[in-house]
């Protein structure tokens, strides 16, 4: 077995965005020579998972012109509500499909984008990540045993705030003006989740992204929304914590 000890330093965060730059190149070579590329969060996937890949999957169809979808299962996601928001777009029209759909999609040539998780164990499902060979990895965790092995690219920056910030750092390298409004709140919202609205884990490269995000035609009373529980949750929430006690 595995036993760990101490592990609470935190990540320096690095300025210069050199590695960013040839990772945006590397990747970028290796989704045009890929017939169809397939994004994949982690299970019960969140507001960061799901956001991350919006933001990879405009990077590779209005970006790079090539097909990609997102494998999620919606059953067990806790980002219904940015889902759903997708769904009722027409040009967002069929990029969420189900793990089986993907099996019976991919091939030797298609390539798995894996973003917010890099450890087996937690993907949004293993048969896919068995399926299709070639893999990138995209995450900010601290670096696990279950780790993917033989990815063609894994970049893991522990530093980053989320794997959204990161993902926004990509895209602006891979083509600067395939994030709109829409994907750009997506990214926002996965920011905002990790960073408890720029709170925790903030650097100054989370603000340099989100500045873009902005740029990009984010609306920031939307993805606000995104957060918003309904009245019925809301007096749940106000009883639990109005019956609780101090010890």
């Amino acid at each position: 077995t595995y036993e760990f000890f101490g592990g609470l330093s935190k990540g320096v965060e690095k300025r210069d965005k050199v590695r960013t730059r040839v990772i945006a190149a590397t990747l970028s070579d290796h989704i045009k020579s890929s017939d169809h590329i397939f994004i994949m969060g982690h299970t019960n996937s969140d507001l960061d998972a799901v956001g991350a890949a919006v933001g990879m999957w405009a990077a590779v169809t209005k970006g790079l012109d090539r097909r990609a979808s997102i494998v999620i299962d919606k059953g067990r996601s806790m980002a219904t509500t940015l889902i759903n928001a997708f769904e009722h777009q027409p040009e967002y029209e069929n990029m969420f499909i189900t793990p089986q759909e993907a099996l019976d999609r991919c091939t030797q040539r298609s390539l798995l984008i894996v973003v917010d998780t890099h450890s087996t164990s937690f993907v949004e499902s293993q048969e896919v990540l068995k399926a299709i060979p070639r893999v990138v990895v995209i995450d900010h965790h601290r670096m696990m045993v279950t780790h993917i092995k033989n990815a063609l690219i894994f970049y893991h920056e522990p530093y980053a705030s989320s794997a959204s910030e990161m993902v926004t750092e990509l895209a602006q390298y891979i083509k600067a003006s395939a994030i709109d409004g829409a994907d750009a709140q997506a990214l926002l919202a996965g920011i905002m989740l990790d960073t408890k609205n720029f709170v925790l884990n903030t650097g100054v490269r989370t603000f340099e992204a989100s500045a873009y995000l902005r740029r990009r035609g984010a609306d920031t009373v939307a993805v606000k929304k995104l957060f918003s529980d309904s009245l019925e949750t809301y007096k749940q929430k106000a009883q639990l914590v109005s019956g609780a006690e101090i010890y």
